[in-house]
């Protein structure tokens, strides 16, 4: 279980609208069974001079299992929280469902934007490793140090030998190293290579591993190591907070290109 505040917010340009949008929110969570330990919605503040905006803040204490809970974050995006208490690990089988329900919905609104999420950027030299492989005695101690073993498939597409290298320096980068990265044909290869990757890697942290499921988005994956993972509060937090910042920024995206507010250039 998590013991969480959400601090969330809501802006509109006529009075009392965004400080019921607020209560009507908080309604709505508790009849999607949200167990809500203590609520409390601010006065509005008045914004801006010549077009008039109104805020209001609702702080919402809840105490949930932590899979609804970051499913809670990605619906509602509270613009950010609090961590107070939570169970301190977590089943490899658990952390595929996070896993499994973040990739789904965050790759559901880059779709519906037309985008996704950028890749590091790297360059020569960024690589730690010159070539994918781990020997096993390496292998014993990136596992008594705190490793995660974990092996992902992914969609590819582009120069065989770029995606190798790219790839290696990007999860280099994000502090992972690489067992194995095989490649397989799949779909027209007339364009170049179209396919997918196997990939087996160690990452440092369990924060590591969100963001590289993130990024790379597996329609295939297993933890093979540790079969517990143990999660501070402040993991759960940043966690929380990362996955509601990018469907709000995804949001906004499409917003703004839904409705041509880019600003114009001269």
């Amino acid at each position: 279980m998590v013991k969480a505040t959400l601090f969330i917010e809501a802006q509109a340009n006529i009075p009392g609208a965004a400080s019921r949008s607020l209560e009507d929110l908080i309604v709505e969570m508790k009849e999607s069974k949200v167990n809500i330990t203590g609520q409390d919605v601010s006065e509005e503040e008045e914004d801006g001079e010549e077009t008039k905006t109104y805020s209001s803040f609702a702080e919402v204490d809840v105490d949930m299992p932590l899979r609804e809970f970051l499913r809670l974050c990605m619906r509602v995006t509270p613009s950010t929280l609090e961590v107070t208490d939570a169970e301190k690990e977590l089943t490899a089988k658990e952390a595929m469902y996070l896993i499994g329900d973040m990739c789904k919905v965050i790759g559901t609104c880059c779709q519906s934007a037309g985008v996704r999420l950028p890749m590091p950027k790297t360059q020569f030299g960024d690589e730690t490793q010159k070539e994918p492989g781990i020997d096993e005695d390496a292998y014993d101690e990136f596992i008594d140090e705190g490793y995660i073993h974990y092996k992902f498939v992914t969609k590819v597409a582009g120069d065989e030998e770029l995606i190798k290298r790219d790839t290696l320096r990007v999860l280099n980068v994000l502090g992972a190293y690489v067992n194995t990265m095989k490649l397989k044909e799949e779909g027209d290869q007339s364009n170049g290579f179209m396919g997918l990757a196997a990939i087996d890697i160690l990452i440092p942290d369990v924060e590591t591993l969100f963001e590289i499921a993130l990024r790379f988005s597996p329609i295939a994956m297993t933890l093979e190591h540790p079969s517990v993972l143990s999660i501070s509060l402040l993991d759960i937090q940043n966690l929380a907070i990362n996955v509601s910042s990018l469907v709000t920024d995804i949001t906004n995206y499409i917003t703004i290109k839904k409705h041509d507010l880019a600003p114009k250039e001269n």
